[in-house]
C-alpha cells in the first residue's frame, strides 16, 4: 500500500477520535451545566388579588429574596419568585399547574391555592417531580401519601382541632355546639376535636352544617339554650362567610365563647369585624420562637414596609429562605436533592425549627400551639 494512503487514514481515525473527544467533552459540559446551575426559581400559585389584599405573606417574600441575592449573588446565585394568577378559578389553577410541571429550571412552587384546587394540582406537580410547599396549608390527606415532594408550612388540621379541644376542656366548657360547612379541611379538624373530646366530660352536643339566614339561626338558638351550649366551634371554610355566621351567633348571646379556626385571623378582615370578634378564640397555625433572628427580621420589615411583622410575613420570610438556603448548602438547584435535605435536617429559619413528617406534614407539639384572644380588633 502507498505511504501516501497509509498517511491519509492515519489522518481519518485521528479526526474522527477528536470529534468523538469533542462530542463527549460538550456532553459533559452541558450536564455539569445542568448539574450546577445557580438560578433558583420559585413560581407562586395564587389568587394573585386574594394574595395581594393583606401582602404580608408577599412582604416576607420579597424581602427574603432580597436578603438572600445580597448573600448569594457573589456566588453566582440568582434568585427569582413569580406569581402565577389562578383568579381562584379550579380550572385556570389545573392548567397552570400542568404547565409548571413540565416547566424546566423551577426549583420549588408554592402553592396557595383553594384548597380543592390544591387538592388536584399537588398530584399534577408532584407527578412533574416537582418540589411543593404550602404555605397555607392544604388538606391532611396529601400529606399521608409519604411523597416526597410535598410540605405543609403550618399545623395540620387534625393538630388544630386537638389544640381547640385541649382549650375548651381547659377551661371547663362542657356543653359544645359545632358549626361546619362539610368542606374536608374542616371535617378533618372537627373529627379530631370530637375525638379528643371522646374521654372528656366535654361533649358535642349539637352539630350545625348550614345556618341560611337570621331567621333560620333563631330556632337553632332556641335548641342551644335548652341543650345548655355554653362555647360554639366554628370551623367554616370562606373569610366572609366564617364572619356571617360569627355575626348571627353574636347577634343573639354576645357573650358566649366562641372557637374558631384560624380563618379568622386575618388582618383586613378584623379591622371590620372587629366588635364580633371580640373574646373570640383561634389556634394559631405556626410556632413561632423569639430569637435574635427574628428581631433582626421585624426591625428590617418595619423600616421597609412601616408595619409590625405578623405571623404571615414570617412564613413568607422563612418559606423562601427554606428553600434558597438548603438548595446552597445540599450545592443543587433540583427538586429532590432540596426535599431530601428538608426531610433529613428540617430548616432552622427566623421563626424557629422546622422539621416534617414523612409525608411533608409539619410536626407539631400541641401543646405549643398557643390559643389567641382577639382584643380589639387583634388576635394575641
Amino acid at each position: 500500500m502507498p505511504k501516501k494512503n497509509m498517511i491519509s487514514k492515519h489522518k481519518i481515525k485521528a479526526i474522527c477520535l477528536l470529534s468523538c473527544l469533542v462530542l463527549v467533552f460538550a456532553s459533559s459540559c452541558e450536564k455539569n451545566e445542568q448539574a450546577s446551575s445557580k438560578t433558583i426559581f420559585i413560581p407562586i400559585i395564587a389568587d394573585a388579588a386574594w394574595l395581594e389584599a393583606d401582602g404580608a405573606f408577599m412582604n416576607g417574600v420579597n424581602l427574603a429574596v432580597s436578603d438572600l441575592t445580597m448573600k448569594y449573588q457573589a456566588a453566582g446565585y440568582d434568585i427569582k419568585v413569580k406569581i402565577y394568577d389562578d383568579g381562584a378559578n379550579y380550572e385556570n389553577g389545573v392548567a397552570i399547574a400542568n404547565d409548571l410541571a413540565v416547566q424546566e429550571g423551577i426549583t420549588a412552587v408554592f402553592n396557595l391555592q383553594n384548597f380543592d384546587v390544591s387538592k388536584t394540582t399537588a398530584s399534577i406537580l408532584e407527578d412533574g417531580n416537582k418540589l411543593v410547599v404550602f404555605p397555607y396549608g392544604a388538606y391532611d390527606s396529601l400529606f399521608e401519601k409519604n411523597s416526597p415532594y410535598l410540605f405543609s408550612g403550618v399545623a395540620a388540621f387534625s393538630d388544630l382541632g386537638k389544640a381547640m379541644a385541649s382549650y375548651i376542656v381547659s377551661n371547663d366548657y362542657r356543653h359544645i355546639a359545632v358549626y361546619h360547612n362539610g368542606i374536608q379541611s374542616q371535617e378533618e379538624l372537627v373529627t379530631a376535636f370530637e375525638r379528643a373530646l371522646l374521654s372528656e366530660d366535654s361533649k358535642v352536643v349539637d352539630y350545625v352544617p348550614q345556618i341560611s339566614s337570621s331567621s333560620d339561626f333563631d330556632q337553632i338558638h332556641k335548641r342551644w339554650k335548652a341543650l345548655g351550649v355554653d362555647a360554639v366551634l366554628i370551623a367554616q371554610y370562606g373569610l366572609d362567610e366564617a364572619f356571617d355566621v360569627l355575626r348571627m351567633i353574636r347577634s343573639k348571646n354576645p357573650d358566649i365563647m366562641v372557637v374558631g379556626e384560624p380563618i379568622f385571623n386575618r388582618a383586613n378582615a378584623l379591622v371590620i369585624n372587629k366588635d364580633i370578634a371580640e373574646g373570640m378564640v383561634v389556634p394559631t397555625t405556626l410556632v413561632i420562637h423569639e430569637s435574635d433572628a427574628l428581631e433582626k427580621f421585624k426591625v428590617a420589615y418595619d423600616k421597609k414596609y412601616q408595619s409590625d411583622a405578623d405571623m404571615w410575613a414570617i412564613q413568607g420570610y422563612d418559606m423562601v429562605s427554606m428553600i434558597v438556603n438548603t438548595s446552597v448548602a445540599v450545592g443543587s438547584t433540583e427538586s429532590l436533592a432540596i426535599a431530601n435535605a428538608i426531610h433529613e435536617k428540617g430548616y432552622e429559619g427566623i421563626g424557629g425549627k422546622r422539621v416534617f413528617e414523612e409525608g411533608g406534614a409539619l410536626s407539631i407539639d400541641i401543646k405549643d400551639l398557643d390559643m389567641l384572644i382577639c382584643r380589639d380588633g387583634l388576635f394575641q
